[in-house]
């Protein structure tokens, strides 16, 4: 027996798939998908790799073929539709099939060593009847192991030990006398190794009689999922509308009929109250995967996944690559996200990835949203996906808020200061005078946004990346410290120098989340505040933490960056305000205005989700412009209308594809060189293309962050009519241009530029 392997995390050069010998003892037990230690190379290196094929024979030099070292999972770690997917993810994202496999197989898999038992056994059963028949043993425990091992057959030690109340000693003297043979093995783990973090509140277990226009959904929905057809929905419905509820009756009754849910939500909202939800109404067999669990905590969801003993896996983008069993069911809540797409290679979609998967296995895929990506809209209107709406709040007596734009030049005048407006201060105090809360959104974390040279008039640049510096509060002494977001270079205040003229007078400029927690203190004295931004949940379970103290109504108002506008349900929330609305715009991302839009109906969707009417404010000093307009109208159709058509004029997508070189050196004379010698080459390779292709190329352009980690960056942006034709392009300068000497990064579709 041969088998087929991909070395996990392959680069280029080993990128194939390499034939190894199945010894006798491990045929039978090296399966498709299995994960295997092979010898690799002149040294005989041993190296993880994954089966993907069986074959009875070998064509080529017998003598050349090496044996599998050993068997390092009992069970496969891919299954069918995993293996299928690989060559097609490695064609999609410019990626090996090595690194495919290391998506799919995560390091707390390859690091985990499965727990070992002592087996008995005994060595003929004829002979330990014999000894029983001779009456020749003495010990009373020697007798009822052997009549235990006789009743039962083979088992643990520590079964026979803790039966029998006998000891190890006792074990082994049978073993010396001949009469059992002790083994090694590899033992079932326990399927409650996880234990639940706490009892389900009864708010998190109760079900709610759908609303028809619900009922219609989950309708439609389910009869797809029973047709096995792939199909993919797109779940269109207003903040509040009940789209969980959606997606919990159709999850329901795929485990109902025996299958697996992927519920995948972003980072961010994967939240102690969204796992609560799902768990509380899905049951036990909830499997949940993301970045703050233990590489044990981490294995042990995933071999739950594996066996099947988990139907639902909730994660982020890193699950839609989980091992699930009888997949039917794919959904993606807040479909718009951005961190559905990585930004590390490989940069792969997880949209792209769960409608391949659908393709592989006839699952079912919903994209669910207030606020879809332009793209998706799209698709629904060109009936590639099927619309599904939700027009109205899912309680009768939610409606939603209202919300009023709030011109900060004015409040300024008036003497507010440019952190609070007038109206926004006055509608918390009515809130807290009713014992209502409040949420402020800034989507800028820190004290201030930055220092800036009173001298010339330039900020405090980090000194690794070419951006301005965010200046911070420590914790610990209260002293303030200049920190880069990008490489986390920190550098105390007192230190700080002008990187152009050399200057040590500083004033600050804009302000971050800190900065307004201390404001609100002097502002609004005996009402407590909490701050959930990157930097006060660091600490391990401090997201649930705040979320919980401002559940239980033990703070008045809760700020923070974005991570507070999407997946949460406080029903005594009445006002929300979104600060520092311009710069959500004050990006050179052609997806600024969508996400823009997006982040106000998300934050906007926080207020008067209980039976209390809602209030916002966006405070901005622009707030005549349309997308704000769209934004206090909820009129996501009005937005879309004329976001498409600004699309369409400039060939941006869903119209063309869209992709992006990075060429990076620590040498910017050498940069710049080298990136006109690709600039030619593009444009030369390019000119003689079919037309049918309509490639455009612009660049070399600097990157937004021109320094970055002490590496200069140069851009080229390349536009095609689909992702395949950008495709070929990098692969041809993959294979033409050293990657040592040329380090370039490929991306199909860039979420910024």
């Amino acid at each position: 027996m041969y088998c087929g392997v991909i070395l996990r995390g392959a680069v280029r050069q080993t990128d194939r798939l390499y034939t190894y010998h199945v010894p006798e003892e491990l045929e039978g037990s090296v399966l498709p998908g299995s994960m295997v230690s092979v010898p690799f190379g002149m040294g005989d290196t041993q190296k993880t790799a994954v089966v993907i094929e069986l074959k009875d024979s070998f064509d080529g030099d017998l003598a050349k073929i090496k044996d599998i070292g050993s068997l390092m999972s009992s069970l496969p770690v891919l299954n069918g539709d995993q293996i299928a997917m690989i060559g097609n993810i490695s064609e999609r994202f410019n990626c090996t099939r090595g690194e495919v496999v290391e998506l799919m197989v995560p390091s707390c898999v390859v690091n985990h060593k499965d727990p070992m038992e002592v087996f008995v056994e005994l060595i003929s059963e004829q002979t330990a009847n014999d000894v029983l028949d001779s009456e020749k043993l003495r010990s009373a425990a020697h007798i009822n192991i052997l009549e235990y091992l006789l009743e039962r057959g083979k088992c643990t030690r520590k079964e026979l030990m803790t039966s029998l109340s006998c000891s190890a000693a006792q074990v082994k003297a049978l073993e010396d006398k001949g009469l059992v043979r002790l083994v090694k093995e590899t033992a079932e783990e326990d399927a409650s190794a996880v234990a639940e973090d706490e009892v389900l509140q009864d708010k998190f277990t109760e079900e709610y009689d759908l609303a028809p226009e619900q009922q219609e959904a989950v309708d439609e929905i389910c009869n797809g999922i029973d047709s096995r057809t792939a199909g993919t929905f797109l779940l269109f419905g207003i903040t509040g509308s009940g789209k969980t509820e959606v997606y919990l009756n159709c999850a329901k009754k795929v485990i109902a009929d025996g299958g697996s849910v992927i519920y995948l939500v972003p980072e961010i909202s994967l939240t102690p109250q969204t796992i609560s939800w799902i768990k509380g109404r899905l049951g036990d067999s909830v499997a949940v995967l993301h970045s703050r669990l233990t590489d044990k905590q981490r294995y042990e969801q995933w071999n739950n996944i594996r066996t099947g003993r988990a139907k639902v896996i909730v994660g982020p983008r890193s699950g839609v690559f989980a091992p699930a069993v009888d997949l039917r069911l794919i959904i993606l809540d807040e479909e718009h996200d951005s961190s559905y797409k990585s930004e590390s290679h490989p940069r792969y979609s997880a949209k792209d990835i769960a409608r391949l998967r659908s393709q592989k296995t006839g699952c079912t895929v919903v994209l669910g949203s207030a606020t879809p990506s332009v793209e998706s809209f799209y698709a629904a209107q060109k009936n590639a996906y099927k619309l599904l709406e939700l027009k109205n709040r899912a309680r009768q007596e939610a409606v939603l808020p209202e919300i009023i734009p709030v011109d900060m030049k004015e409040q300024i005048k008036l003497g507010s200061g440019d952190m609070l407006s007038l109206p926004l201060r006055q509608a918390m105090s009515v809130a807290f005078s009713e014992n209502k809360q409040a949420i402020l959104l800034l989507n800028r974390r820190g004290f201030s946004r930055t220092l800036i040279c009173e001298d010339c008039g330039e900020p405090v640049t980090c000194k690794n990346c070419s951006v301005a510096m965010t200046l911070h509060n420590s914790r610990r002494n209260g002293t303030q410290s200049l920190i880069c977001h990008y490489c986390g270079y920190t550098l105390p205040s007192y230190e700080a120098r002008c990187s152009y003229c050399g200057g040590n007078h500083f004033t600050k400029a804009g302000f971050g989340t800190q900065q307004l927690e201390e404001f609100l203190h002097q502002v609004f004295p005996h009402e407590k505040v909490l701050r959930m931004d990157q930097d006060s949940t660091m600490t391990p379970g401090a997201h649930k933490e705040i979320i919980e103290k401002f559940a239980n109504k033990e703070a008045s108002i809760l700020i923070g960056t974005q991570m507070i506008a999407k997946g949460l349900d406080f029903p005594d929330c009445t006002v929300v305000g979104v600060l520092g609305a311009d710069l959500m715009l004050a990006s050179s991302s052609f997806k600024a205005s969508e996400r823009a839009f997006q982040l106000i109906t998300q934050a906007a969707g926080r207020a008067g989700r209980g039976d209390h009417p809602g209030i916002v404010f966006i405070q901005s000093y622009r707030p005549d412009q349309p997308l704000f307009r769209f934004a206090c109208s909820q009129d996501y159709r009005a937005f879309y209308d004329q976001e498409i058509e600004y699309r369409k004029k400039l060939n941006l997508p869903p119209f063309k594809a869209v992709g992006e070189i990075v060429l990076s050196l620590t040498d910017e004379d050498k940069l710049i060189q080298r990136a006109n010698i690709l600039a030619k080459y593009l444009n030369d390779f390019l000119s003689f293309q079919d037309p049918k292709y309509q490639f455009e190329v612009y660049g070399p352009i600097p990157c937004v962050i021109y320094e970055l980690r002490g590496r200069y960056r140069m851009s080229f942006v390349i536009k095609s009519v689909n992702k395949s034709a950008i495709n070929s392009v990098f692969k041809r300068l993959i294979a033409d241009f050293d990657h040592v000497k040329y380090p370039m990064s490929f991306d199909n579709d860039p979420q910024e530029g």
